[in-house]
């Protein structure tokens, strides 16, 4: 696994200047290639959204995370406000993309903060090996997949497993995790059961969409159900609302099993072509959970 701290300093950018642009949100800076939607994504509002979002004020009074992981850290941004949020955790992103890697460090570097560890890696369990072959798609970052798809160059990357990533997390401490990896997420969660079956102070932010699991060999209604069985699981609900006044009340009603097959066939149906997509929070069930949400 490329592993390495990053602080001021930044990287060398691949690109000539002029096929870059900065995009200011909120207090951020993030910098990103002209040529890639991945990157010109951060121009919408969503992103404005999350850096006003009262999820992350929620987060660090009920959880009070000391440890941040970013799977699928793309630019950085969310790294970056994972450090706003929560300026003396200990944060990682894992990122497989090269160049990637090295806009996050300059992106890290433009807005004076620092990450602890950048694994140059994906996510996966153990039985995926050291080394994994990965789909990149260079003009639109969001979409590279660990399967790659029509089209895609591939690039040879390190595998790490979320239970190695949390290997130094004390039994007191708050986790807080990302993942957006494009369909791969079971592979993911997979390879954090043993962290996520023991310890009850952690919470799950995670993409799921059904098409893209299914172009990275995953039933996503098996998933769910999986989820179910082990976890606490919600539907995130989009923009957060103004004065929200409690995790709980942000994260909403768990989902029920039994609902797995309608569930997914609703997310399928929130764009065209069935491709829709939500967002999850998944939290230890409330019996094993060592945190209140109110």
């Amino acid at each position: 696994m490329t592993a390495a701290a990053g602080a001021a300093g930044g990287a060398a950018l691949p690109d000539p200047p002029t096929a870059l642009a900065t995009v200011a949100i909120g207090g951020l800076a993030l910098t990103y290639r002209r040529a890639d939607s991945g990157g010109t994504h951060y121009l919408g509002r969503g992103h404005f959204e999350e850096y006003a979002s009262a999820f992350y004020p929620l987060l660090a009074r009920a959880l009070a995370p000391s440890v941040c992981i970013d799977i699928g850290a793309n630019y950085g941004f969310t790294g970056l406000l994972m450090r706003r949020a929560f300026p003396s955790c200990r944060l990682t992103l894992v990122e497989p993309v090269p160049w990637l890697a090295d806009f996050i460090r300059h992106n890290f570097a433009i807005n004076g903060q620092h990450f602890d560890r950048l694994c140059q890696a994906i996510a996966a369990d153990a039985a995926s090996g050291l080394r994994s072959q990965f789909g990149v798609n260079d003009r639109a970052s969001q979409d590279s997949r660990v399967v790659p798809q029509p089209g895609m160059r591939t690039v040879e990357t390190d595998v790490v497993t979320l239970d190695a990533l949390t290997a130094d997390v004390g039994p007191g401490e708050g986790v807080y995790i990302k993942i957006d990896t494009q369909g791969f997420e079971e592979r993911v969660f997979a390879g954090g059961a043993d962290f996520m079956g023991r310890h009850g102070r952690w919470f799950v932010r995670t993409e799921f969409a059904p098409m893209w699991l299914e172009s990275q060999g995953s039933d996503p209604v098996a998933l769910l159900r999986a989820l179910l069985e082990r976890y606490s699981v919600h539907e995130a609900a989009g923009r957060v609302r103004w004065r929200t006044a409690s995790l709980r009340a942000l994260v909403g009603p768990p989902l029920a099993p039994g609902c797995e097959a309608d569930f997914v066939d609703y997310v399928r149906n929130l764009a065209i072509r069935g491709q829709g997509w939500v967002d999850l929070y998944v939290l230890p069930p409330g019996g094993r959970r060592g945190y209140r949400l109110d």
